[in-house]
């Protein structure tokens, strides 16, 4: 169950931090929850570490898409084609959650906050660029903590598309089917002279790996997604194909269990790469810094780079994008950029 802060402040901060600007309908939804304690005392299932908002709405809509006969449907653009008005939402949501309580109530019991916004592989693209300069290309293994379905291991057939005014830089694969695109709000240096990474393996990891050949995992992932996000979904049904076509090797487990072997298994030549993102915030202390301190005792003879936006410097709204080098037990610290939650933009500040 969640503890820290209270579950309605925790909702009001959603509703702010997160989805004030992207979803109408969840700022909606997330300020009548908080001042619902029956509502609140369902969402208050979540696991302990667990966003408790994004595993609700993720777990209604997730049974919306079976129930879709239910009034709230009507308010879901992902449902609807011509959705209602959010602001009048919330008597029929309130309604959908007490009808399918034990459902709702079993789903955040099991279920974790495990997207694959596959913008992000815009940021991720340029990080692993970015090594792929400092280290002259040499082929690297990329080691994902919290991979869920592994889709940004694969971020190799993407196409990416960087924006700054009139220029325009395109990276990635060449007539990919998915083509990311961002907007560079302020660009510098290495940026704009990507080196592409060879990518020589890929490893996922996630306490709950999710199957794209399950039809359940498939809608766990889409029920994830705010409901007015359509070029989301349609992104993510045609990286879904591409994922049954090579699926990345992924591993269901604790990380930090399995880590220390997958580094040591990376062979020589080849440039192990630790990346997360949107991950750190539902480990507890203690385990962040045991993350730290494997990556540490791994690079004690080798040279070993950690990617992520979760580590320190987000405002619910931007996130710092950090390079961390490890080298003979040394950790050198680079900040890359800052970068929105879904990749939406980025602003690139390494040199």
């Amino acid at each position: 169950m969640c503890t820290d802060l209270t579950l309605a402040e925790r909702f009001r901060a959603f509703a702010y931090s997160e989805v004030e600007e992207t979803s109408p309908l969840y700022h909606n939804l997330a300020l009548a929850v908080a001042d619902d304690a029956e509502l609140l005392a369902l969402a208050a299932a979540a696991r302990n570490g667990q966003p408790p908002a994004n595993l609700l709405f993720g777990a209604v809509h997730y049974l919306l898409q079976e129930h879709g006969t239910h009034d709230l449907a009507s308010y879901y653009p992902s449902l609807s084609p011509s959705p209602a008005r959010p602001e009048a939402a919330f008597p029929a949501f309130r309604d959908f959650c007490l009808i399918h309580r034990n459902a709702i109530s079993a789903l955040l019991g099991q279920r974790l906050v495990q997207t694959n916004e596959l913008r992000r592989c815009t940021y991720l693209w340029s990080a692993f660029s970015e090594i792929a300069r400092l280290t002259g290309g040499t082929p690297v293994a990329l080691l994902e903590v919290g991979a869920s379905a592994g889709l940004n291991l694969l971020l190799d057939r993407y196409q990416m598309v960087y924006r700054l005014g009139e220029m325009t830089v395109v990276a990635g694969a060449p007539a990919a089917s998915v083509v990311l695109d961002t907007t560079v709000r302020k660009g510098q240096g290495s940026l704009f002279s990507l080196v592409a990474p060879t990518i020589a393996r890929r490893v996922g990891l996630d306490l709950n790996v999710l199957d794209l050949r399950k039809a359940e995992d498939y809608r766990w992932l889409r029920a994830l997604i705010w409901p007015e996000h359509a070029e989301r979904l349609a992104r993510l049904e045609r990286a879904r194909a591409l994922w049954l076509e090579a699926p990345p090797a992924l591993i269901a487990g604790d990380a930090l269990l399995h880590l220390p072997h997958l580094l040591a298994e990376v062979p020589a030549g080849i440039t192990p790469v630790v990346f997360h993102t949107h991950v750190l915030n539902q480990l507890t202390y203690a385990a962040r810094n045991q993350l730290h301190e494997i990556v540490v005792a791994a690079s004690s003879d080798r040279t070993i780079y950690r990617v992520g936006n979760d580590m320190g410097g987000a405002d619910g709204k931007a996130y710092t994008l950090r390079l961390l080098v490890y080298r003979s037990g040394n950790v050198e610290e680079r900040i890359l950029g800052r970068v929105d939650g879904h990749g939406r933009w980025l602003t690139w500040l390494a040199a």
